[in-house]
């Protein structure tokens, strides 16, 4: 697929996986939370006109210091390093 040849995911395939999500029952009577999509203007549109306007967005504002050990100590296991 797309991510096993290092490419990204085309936005029509990635809009149409998060509009049948979307469109659950699950997420329509609870809501629900994006975390990285939208990531394009194509995505944000689509999002919206398929009537998934958010309510609300969060921002992280994180250091890139602390951004940079979090991810490095992804690849090492704090145990046995």
């Amino acid at each position: 697929g797309f991510m096993d040849r290092g490419e990204l995911v085309p936005d029509d395939v990635i809009i149409g996986v998060v509009r049948e999500r979307l469109s659950q029952s699950d997420c329509e009577e609870q809501g629900w939370l994006l975390d990285g999509f939208p990531r394009t203007e194509a995505q944000a549109k689509e999002l919206i006109a398929t009537g998934g306007a958010p309510d609300a967005f969060l921002l992280l504002d994180v250091p890139d210091d602390v951004l940079v050990e979090r991810v490095v100590g992804r690849r090492t296991d704090p145990e046995t390093g």
